[in-house]
């Protein structure tokens, strides 16, 4: 027997509770919460689910004091933060119209219904205020048990419904090391293209936690069968790429790009800005991972200039991607990444007031020979002193 969940009990859920059970109403908790909780999973966000429409889920909080956010309201999703936490708030729904991207719904009161359109049966469990788990396919339960991921009725109806189904799909293999179903798997294949249809804020939401997975490899190889990179990025992804950081405990925030750039070796990041819209600051990161091709062989010296000159996070990021590529001993990544966190950066003893105070005027060729002195204290360890830099001069 399954135990309850300790966030079950707190007051702000039990709040949400009652106060959707109100004018004769019903809520429970959907989706993901319930299925990481009977996996043994670490808890993401609780989302809740109600007989309720939009406009009284926001008459309920007006009535009540909670504060709400009107997220998706036209997707029946309004937010409450009750106590500092954000909770969504969904309408029961069956949908009417999808064209791949976005669906037309109607509002119900049938847990059925609201099952039917969902995308996996692990997805399609909900919980009571007291625990208690609702199956209302019959086969939700039975799958968490199997640790299977299976596509509720048609997978070709679901994925057509909306496309970002085909990357959850695999998300799902990456991030729990689900067996899968081979024929409804060889569906998929056919559909791809419809991934073209989606948004890059949508397919980057989904990339970014797929390539963070720990059973990344698996996913990768299912992907590459069904062909679904080359519409995307007109690439076939390295199978193997991510065998590196199978297990991996590292836990900086760009590893998922690392993973992802070391299964596409050749793209570029004009390629990426345009497929996934990635942010400047990582744009940044893939143009500069080609900078430092030797610093895998680097001694600590030459990695401390490199630190002066790029920085400690392009650094860092280098040393992962190199690694990776070339399978480095993972107790010597180890220890220049701890280098590399730990080294105290050295300050270059002359600035633009030194040089004007010698002749120099502000402009041009002041910052020449600033970056000329820069480039020889470098060259000679950062060793050179402020009066010995200005008599080169």
């Amino acid at each position: 027997m399954t135990l309850l969940p300790h966030w079950l009990k707190a007051s702000n859920v039990q709040t949400i509770f009652s106060l959707l059970a109100l004018n004769g109403g019903e809520g429970r908790i959907v989706g993901g919460a319930v299925r990481d909780h009977l996996m043994g999973l670490d808890l993401g966000d609780i989302d809740f689910c109600t007989t309720h429409n939009p406009q009284q889920i926001i008459k309920l909080a007006q009535e009540n004091g909670v504060k709400y956010i009107e997220t998706g309201v036209e997707f029946g999703t309004v937010t409450w933060v009750v106590d500092g936490q954000a909770f969504e708030i969904t309408s029961l729904r069956e949908d009417v119209k999808t064209d791949g991207r976005h669906a037309l719904v109607q509002y119900g009161t049938s847990f059925q219904q609201d099952a039917l359109r969902r995308d996996f049966t692990i997805n399609a469990l909900y919980m009571a205020a007291n625990g208690e788990v609702f199956d209302p396919l019959g086969s939700g339960l039975h799958d968490i048990k199997q640790k299977q991921i299976r596509f509720i009725g048609q997978p070709k109806q679901r994925i057509e419904e909306d496309y970002l189904r085909i990357l959850r799909y695999f998300r799902f293999i990456a991030c729990y090391d689900l067996s899968f179903d081979a024929d409804e798997c060889a569906q998929i294949a056919p559909l791809v293209l419809g991934l073209k249809q989606l948004s890059a804020e949508r397919i980057y939401a989904e990339l970014k936690r797929l390539f963070a997975g720990e059973y990344l490899n698996q996913a990768l190889i299912l992907m590459s069968e069904v062909l679904i990179f080359e519409p995307l990025f007109g690439l076939s992804a390295r199978r193997d790429a991510a065998t590196y950081f199978q297990k991996s405990t590292l836990s900086y925030n760009n590893i998922w790009l690392i993973r992802f750039l070391l299964s596409f070796p050749n793209i570029d990041a004009d390629s990426l800005v345009e497929t996934l819209k990635i942010s400047n600051k990582q744009r940044k990161m893939v143009k500069y991972l080609n900078q430092l091709p030797n610093i895998l062989t680097d001694d600590l010296t030459e990695l401390s200039k490199n630190i002066y000159r790029f920085g400690a996070v392009i650094v860092r990021d280098n040393l992962l991607y190199y690694a990776g590529l070339h399978n480095l001993d993972h107790d010597i990544l180890t220890q220049k990444l701890d280098f590399v966190e730990t080294f105290d950066l050295p300050i270059f003893p002359i600035n633009g007031q030194d040089l004007m105070a010698v002749g120099y005027e502000a402009g041009p060729e002041l910052g020449k020979a600033l970056k000329r002195l820069v480039a020889l204290w470098l060259e000679q360890d950062f060793k050179p002193t402020k009066t010995w830099l200005l008599s080169q001069i």
